[in-house]
């Protein structure tokens, strides 16, 4: 069975155009209406989002009821994470879209370090809380399939590392809630922010090149400079049963590269 899988990280639908001396972002403001019309050109079979924008605390959210509209995608769901910082009173965090029922879905918290630090500027800020959408797809013919999505958190922005010795438990608590456990086949799909080190050495617990792969591979160079960090961050893994027959990273509108794979299970 072949099916089409995109991961994005939406950045709230602003349209991001580079950066300032400071390595700062530009963006051109909000313009969700070309994020519908890129992800309707795509004809994918499951959406997988990071930063979307929604409307209420509860999580409706005219954003992507005009991508499921635009794309023909019968089934969604989505969590809110936090209050938007780039639309005033909006709020952001994950959707899936699918052409597939869900069997099961599931939000899950991440347990969080809690780390703080003082930014430049003067703000204090303190680690918000992360979470995983978990669900389980209906393909039919009695097929299933596991799926996660998520947004994970940026130890970059506390002068911290992912990998760090003292987040090795957390990292096992966060790779037990990312595999399945039911032993089926799988797809995980997020923002890992696995900044400065490839996610196999930065998340060792999740067993990279054993019971998954990654099916889209990329150099962060070749965005630069629009793209400040020169490893990837961004990723979908598979169980290693699954076949890749194309991949692709592809920056269009946001300050992170999509990523497009078309796959056979």
């Amino acid at each position: 069975m072949r099916l089409k899988v995109i991961f994005a990280n939406v950045i709230q639908g602003m349209i991001h155009v580079g950066y300032n001396d400071k390595n700062e972002n530009l963006f051109t403001g909000f313009h969700p209406y070309r994020y519908v019309e890129y992800f309707k050109k795509q004809q994918s079979d499951i959406l997988c989002l990071a930063e979307v924008l929604m409307d209420t605390p509860d999580g409706d959210s005219f954003f992507i009821k005009q991508i499921v509209d635009a794309c023909d995608f019968s089934y969604y769901h989505n969590l809110v994470g936090e209050k938007a910082f780039f639309v005033d009173d909006k709020f952001y965090g994950l959707s899936i879209c699918s052409k597939f029922p869900f069997m099961t879905y599931q939000v899950q918290k991440l347990s969080n370090p809690h780390i703080e630090t003082i930014r430049p500027n003067g703000d204090h800020w303190v680690m918000h809380d992360k979470f995983i959408q978990k669900v389980i797809l209906n393909l039919g013919k009695n097929k299933m399939l596991n799926l996660v999505n998520t947004h994970m958190f940026p130890f970059q922005h506390f002068n911290r590392h992912f990998w760090d010795e003292e987040f090795a438990s957390y990292r096992a608590q966060w790779a037990k809630l990312l595999n399945s456990d039911n032993g089926g086949l799988s797809l995980i799909a997020g923002d890992f922010n696995t900044v400065g080190i490839a996610i196999n050495k930065a998340f060792p617990e999740l067993e990279i090149g054993k019971s998954l792969h990654s099916v889209v591979n990329y150099d962060g160079k070749m965005f630069q400079p629009r793209y400040p960090y020169d490893t990837q961050i961004e990723y979908i893994l598979a169980s290693s049963s699954v076949q890749v027959l194309s991949a692709k990273a592809e920056m269009v509108y946001s300050d992170h590269p999509f990523l497009i794979a078309e796959i056979e299970l």
